[in-house]
């Protein structure tokens, strides 16, 4: 369904807020299909092979975390998964690497395996609105439409301005044919912050458009 595409699109640019505590600065690709390829060897990527060098060297959750945000820009999810695991084996409680390996994995289709990865970051960090979000778009391609509703309520009374929250809202109550809820939460998405995909802002537009019009 379009409205689950465009969701994943949403989610994406969450990566980097989760890992730098809430910057949304440089958001990275929006959609695998989007990104650029990637290198066939690491020498290619100075980014890469600094970060690998130092993880040789003296490896940290931290450094992994960066290792693994500099893979999934490069819309590399697989050995992204494999940089946060490692730094999870040295620290397994640490908020954003557990919520960022939930992204990777969210990616890659494995929903089940990223829900417990939100699940485990919510654990050790409740508060986490962004992280709250992104097990509630998780639940919503689950299909546990109930349980996407309680997440995307519950990151919105942790942060009320979170944009992205009202967009899976919006989404939901689309799908599920509750016409004037889904124009609510798509007018409070555009008269509040913009969300970090400018596309959220034109699909949400046009959805608004179509549920106006009894489409």
């Amino acid at each position: 369904m379009k409205t689950i595409l465009i969701l994943l699109s949403v989610i994406t640019l969450l990566l980097l807020g989760v890992a730098c505590g809430g910057s949304k600065s440089n958001p990275g690709p929006t959609n695998p299909a989007d990104a650029q390829p990637a290198p066939t060897a690491n020498a290619s990527d100075p980014t890469i092979q600094q970060l690998e060098q130092e993880m040789e060297s003296s490896p940290s959750a931290d450094g992994y975390l960066k290792l693994g945000n500099a893979y999934s820009e490069r819309a590399r999810f697989s050995e992204a998964v494999t940089a946060y695991k490692k730094g999870l084996a040295i620290n397994p409680n640490h908020p954003a690497t557990l919520a960022n390996l939930g992204v990777a994995l969210y990616q890659l289709g494995q929903y089940s395996e990223a829900k417990t990865q939100f699940e485990k970051a919510l654990t050790a960090k409740p508060d986490d609105a962004a992280t709250t979000y992104l097990l509630g778009a998780t639940y919503l391609q689950m299909h546990d439409e109930k349980n996407a509703e309680l997440m995307f309520k519950k990151a919105l009374t942790i942060d009320p301005t979170l944009p992205e929250a009202h967009f899976g809202l919006g989404a939901l109550y689309a799908m599920q044919k509750k016409n004037d809820l889904a124009i609510k939460e798509f007018e409070t998405f555009l008269a509040g912050p913009p969300a970090q995909d400018p596309r959220a802002q034109s699909e949400a537009k046009r959805y608004l458009s179509q549920l106006k019009n009894g489409q």
